[in-house]
């Protein structure tokens, strides 16, 4: 492709025939509503049921990443993505993507940002949406992370969020499971990136839909995750506006050579 697009709606799908036409479509009259170059992108991951073909045919580009993992299907679809911002979501219509400049601006108009992630716990969530067992998890982690990382986002799981191609493709984030999400936040943190948070509503699931969590396990997982990385320190949070106003405020300070 000669010219990227501006933008990537990144969809990572196993087993979502249900909704996965309904995400692409609302997230193709966002593209359409913002007049951008853009596309929706979706990872099939492993499905066994008909996700691939429904989301062919509402339009996305999909691509097959064999090995079964959040992280792995985001990996895969980060670095095959055409658009140089992506906004990542889940193809379980449980986020709202009829109105996504709220993800989009901060990094690609304003540029005050570097990634933008949501907070579901700013607009109470129904009770339907998420169950007390998976918001008491999601607070035991990320008070976790925070306190042992220095990462100050409230919401450090959801799975709502945009930054620019690049930037995450240069962050050291392996993670092949559920874990990913919290290793991309430390890492960005780790690199100085400015991290802003957006209230979103989280909807309920689908009826009858099977999630892809296990929250046993994926929370083990993330523990084991944020073990490690606590284990390798943190430095305290400074934005990338600050690292460059510091960078540029040295060169101004260094001495000039005769012929300047």
């Amino acid at each position: 492709m000669s010219t990227p697009l501006e933008v990537t709606i990144l969809l990572p799908c196993r087993n979502e025939a249900a909704t996965v036409a309904i995400c692409i479509n609302l997230a193709l009259a966002w593209i359409s509503l913002r007049n951008l170059t853009g596309e929706v992108l979706v990872v099939d991951n492993a499905s066994s049921d008909s996700s691939a073909a429904r989301a062919l045919t509402a339009g996305a580009r999909v691509i097959d990443e064999p090995r079964v993992g959040y992280g792995n299907a985001l990996r895969t679809g980060i670095q095959s993505a055409h658009g140089r911002i992506v906004i990542m979501a889940d193809a379980d219509n449980t986020y709202d993507l009829t109105n996504l400049d709220a993800f989009y601006d901060p990094i690609a108009t304003n540029q005050t940002h570097d990634i933008v992630i949501g907070d579901r716990f700013a607009l109470p969530p129904s009770r339907a949406a998420m169950s007390r067992y998976n918001h008491a998890g999601n607070w035991l982690l990320s008070t976790l992370t925070r306190t042992t990382t220095g990462l100050s986002t409230r919401d450090i799981h959801c799975g709502l969020r945009a930054f620019t191609r690049t930037t995450m493709t240069d962050l050291p984030t392996w993670s092949t499971g559920m874990e990913f999400a919290t290793h991309m936040l430390i890492h960005a943190h780790r690199q100085y990136l400015r991290i802003a948070e957006t209230p979103i509503t989280l909807h309920p699931p689908a009826a009858g839909r099977n999630s892809n969590l296990h929250p046993l396990r994926d929370g083990l997982r993330h523990l084991a995750a944020i073990a490690r990385e606590s284990l390798r320190g943190h430095a305290p949070h400074q934005s990338t506006s600050t690292v460059r106003k510091t960078q540029r405020n040295q060169a101004d300070d260094a001495p000039r050579s005769a012929s300047d």
